[in-house]
């Protein structure tokens, strides 16, 4: 088994090292033989709690060695991790209720927390060694396919959270492929900024355990004063980390933006080989720039339930496109150009917990995937065009691709950090703006009016709402744990807070 092996994987680098940094910028340093040796112990005091092979036993709390140490092992003693989404949650109360939703065995968590009331038995604080668990739960646990190691969850941006059944060869088949194509090595730091509870960040720690390669873990409120310290080599997030230098080069005199560019690419350290964008729309025009400025910033385009779809890679690559197919993955176009795909090893196995609903619509009997990603097919380069679910159908039954719309504005303008197309039943579409400098609000309603001009009555946007960039954090609801915009947050909280 892939993911069992990974704690002695770690003994054939022993000198290899992770890095924590804490939002106060000091920083943890653990070498994977340390890392290995506080692993076993930890199994061992699992094991002597009770825990058993095949537990289901909750991870909870923000990113910490003490989180990533807790799931390598729970996976080597053969526990199922059920990574929960909620890193800032503190409350015991609330904490505990998580025991008997997801019906766990214990769950472990990363921080001391403020109090005992409503604490289960058991419950495990992490860094309060060593770790003790009252008895385990072991009936009314729901029966999980063969070859499921871990259960995550999806971001819900789809209107549903799901949880997701990962199997111990599609997991591999990640690691593999992407080690594989990206040519890592001992040499390579791979950086990790998202939660935990995303899959991603997990599985970029197996790929560099079972590479060799370093793995450094910043806080994202830190990211871009860390990296020129921690300088890492490979990096993948959304558009948002990379957006940053593209608004200031797009800022800047027309005659002074290269150089100034390559002079601002420092913030990302001066060791990046790889950057890798995907998981929400990415302006074409802002991966251009970075290759134009000599930065290695590529799509890429994947899903929990698959595993990677689509990668652009050096020397074979097509701005504006997610890439060609990974090797393994099969990518036809469905009704609408919705994204179908055939997998050899998919990662999911299915739902459990939330989601379950909608799994026949998702995974066909035919052994195809359903996306929900709209696209097209390129020379062989699928380019993402939008969501389905966000399609917008007018009263006259005109189908509207929003981000067609708003991919048309954040290109016009680079102080535009996102915007939102809505349907606005009293009259056409509206839309909520969100700029770095709100003193532009009249040029983007200018331009929308110019662009109004160009479609159809159908396609007009008849109101703009403007909102201040600052807003856009996880914390107000607007962004999902993974970054990307949520927009029935969007549509509860800022348009009907506007509109009534």
């Amino acid at each position: 088994m892939f993911v069992d092996s990974l704690v002695d994987k770690l003994a054939e680098h022993p000198a290899q090292r992770m890095r924590f940094v804490a939002r106060d910028g000091t920083t943890l340093v653990k070498t994977y033989g340390e890392t290995h040796d506080d692993a076993v112990r930890l199994m061992s005091e699992l094991r002597d709690s009770g825990l058993r092979p095949g537990d289901l036993v909750g991870l909870l709390g923000p990113n910490s060695y003490e989180w990533i140490l807790a799931d390598l092992a729970l996976l080597a003693l053969g526990c199922v991790p059920v990574a929960i989404p909620a890193e800032n949650r503190h409350e015991p109360a609330e904490i505990g209720a998580f025991v008997e939703r997801y019906r766990l065995a214990a769950l472990l968590v990363t921080r001391p927390l403020p109090g005992e009331a409503g604490l289960p038995a058991a419950t495990a604080v992490l860094s309060e060694r060593p770790v003790k668990l009252g008895p385990a739960r072991h009936d009314d646990v729901p029966a999980l396919p063969p070859g499921v190691r871990t259960i995550a969850f999806s971001s819900g941006t789809a209107g549903t959270q799901k949880g997701l059944m990962l199997t111990d060869d599609g997991i591999a088949n990640t690691v593999e492929l992407s080690a594989r194509a990206w040519r890592v090595t001992t040499d390579d730091d791979i950086l990790i900024v998202m939660p935990y509870s995303n899959f991603q960040q997990r599985y970029l720690t197996y790929l560099a355990i079972w590479t060799g390669c370093a793995a450094t873990v910043v806080p994202p409120e830190i990211m871009f004063q860390t990296l020129k310290v921690v300088e890492p080599t490979i990096i993948l997030g959304p558009p948002s980390f990379f957006e940053v230098l593209h608004n200031r080069v797009m800022a800047a005199d027309p005659a002074e933006r290269m150089d100034k560019g390559r002079g601002w690419l420092s913030m990302y350290g001066s060791r990046v080989r790889l950057m890798y964008t995907g998981s929400a729309p990415v302006p074409p025009a802002m991966v251009t720039l970075f290759q134009q400025l000599g930065a290695p910033l590529y799509e890429i385009y994947g899903s929990t339930e698959i595993g990677w779809i689509a990668m652009n890679v050096p020397g074979a690559a097509r701005a504006g496109t997610a890439g060609r197919p990974v090797d393994g993955v099969t990518v036809e176009l469905g009704d609408g150009g919705e994204v179908v795909v055939r997998a050899q090893r998919q990662q999911v196995a299915g739902y459990v917990y939330e989601g379950v609903e909608t799994q026949d619509a998702v995974f066909l009997p035919d052994g195809r995937i359903v996306t929900g990603d709209l696209g097209v097919l390129e020379d062989g380069f699928l380019r993402l065009t939008g969501r389905k679910n966000n399609v917008i159908i007018t009263r006259s039954g005109v189908k509207i691709n929003p981000a067609e719309l708003e991919a048309g504005i954040e290109r016009a303008f680079p102080g535009v950090r996102a915007m939102v197309a809505l349907p606005d039943g009293a009259a056409l579409l509206a839309c909520v703006v969100w700029l770095d400098d709100p003193g532009k609000a009249a040029e983007v309603e200018a331009h929308i009016t110019r662009m109004n001009a160009d479609h159809e009555p159908s396609h007009r946007i008849a109101t703009t709402l403007v909102r201040p960039a600052e807003e856009l954090t996880v914390e107000s609801g607007l962004l999902t744990r993974n970054f990307k915009i949520d927009r029935g947050a969007v549509r509860r909280t800022v348009w009907t807070s506007e509109n009534g």
